[in-house]
């Protein structure tokens, strides 16, 4: 596996060879109440004009002034009950069902992924991320790592790393395996599977280190990253939908063998004053969504 770090790019000279290529960058952001931040991070993204050629907002239902911020910048704006209708699927919601539907919106050569509630975004987010696919036609795939904040990270250290090293071995080079910041040539991407929830970062990068071979896949070194974190509760919804994704793929790999379906039912507890307890119940509704070249909408789009 070849590394990077986003100072050996130089967006000029991205753009140059880019051009020179024949290539064209297509980037999502998926987006759920990201106010805060989104405007900017459309500015920064503006700002390499000649790297990215088309940029698009995939929206879960936010209540918030996102699609108002898209609108006023002119960034296209496409919200989930849209993709379903467009691709002729039943109706599902989450960051893996965003990210799965900008494949069929972008229609560039390489498609790149980054979070939209970065609050130190900048152009190095975007040369680090896509600069290994333009300079070496061999990598189709390429995750990024950064330094992060104290107490970041809680859901990778407990949880995905122990189970990734137990059953993906394959996968223990990567150093921040969950990841927002990645992307791949479309022609890889396309014939993936997704997983609807959290759990898409692992899905993906399982399938890329064992699909490709190691020279074609990458890691890029983005610099520090800060973003909001989330409190514990919610991380351990987001862990459950990310074991619930690992273990279906481990079954399906047949590393493992499930005697019955995965309860799908959460029980957290929720408390006032720390004496009384209330049971809270959360439906895991990650689903796994099949490889884009399977949907006949897709297919006639891009005419394969």
């Amino acid at each position: 596996m070849k590394y990077f770090r986003h100072q050996e790019f130089n967006l000029k000279r991205l753009i140059a060879e880019k051009k020179s290529k024949g290539l064209t960058v297509g980037l999502a952001l998926p987006v759920c109440n990201e106010e805060g931040t989104l405007g900017k991070t459309i500015e920064v993204v503006r700002g390499c004009r000649g790297l990215i050629d088309e940029l698009i907002v995939v929206d879960s239902n936010s209540k918030d002034k996102s699609k108002a911020i898209c609108k006023e910048m002119g960034v296209p704006f496409i919200n989930d009950f849209r993709a379903s209708k467009d691709l002729g699927v039943r109706f599902g919601r989450g960051k893996g069902w965003n990210l799965w539907a900008s494949l069929y919106y972008l229609k560039t050569d390489i498609i790149i992924w980054i979070d939209s509630d970065i609050e130190n975004i900048g152009e190095q987010f975007i040369t680090g991320l896509v600069g290994p696919m333009i300079v070496d036609s061999k990598i189709d795939f390429v995750k990024c790592y950064y330094e992060r904040p104290k107490g970041d990270a809680r859901v990778t250290e407990i949880l995905v790393r122990p189970f990734l090293n137990f059953f993906f071995s394959k996968t223990k080079d990567f150093i921040q395996p969950l990841s927002g910041e990645y992307g791949g040539r479309r022609s890889f991407l396309e014939q993936l599977f997704f997983y609807s929830g959290y759990g898409v970062e692992v899905a993906l990068l399982i399938q890329a280190v064992y699909r490709l071979r190691q020279t074609a896949y990458a890691q890029s070194y983005l610099g520090k990253r800060i973003h909001h974190l989330q409190d514990v509760p919610a991380l351990g919804r987001m862990g459950a939908g990310i074991l619930y994704t690992l273990l279906n793929i481990a079954d399906e790999m047949s590393l493992v063998s499930m005697k019955s379906d995965i309860n799908k039912i959460l029980q957290q507890y929720a408390s006032s004053d720390g004496k009384t307890f209330v049971g809270v119940k959360f439906n895991i509704v990650d689903q796994k969504l099949p490889p884009m070249v399977a949907l006949s909408a897709y297919e006639k789009k891009f005419k394969i």
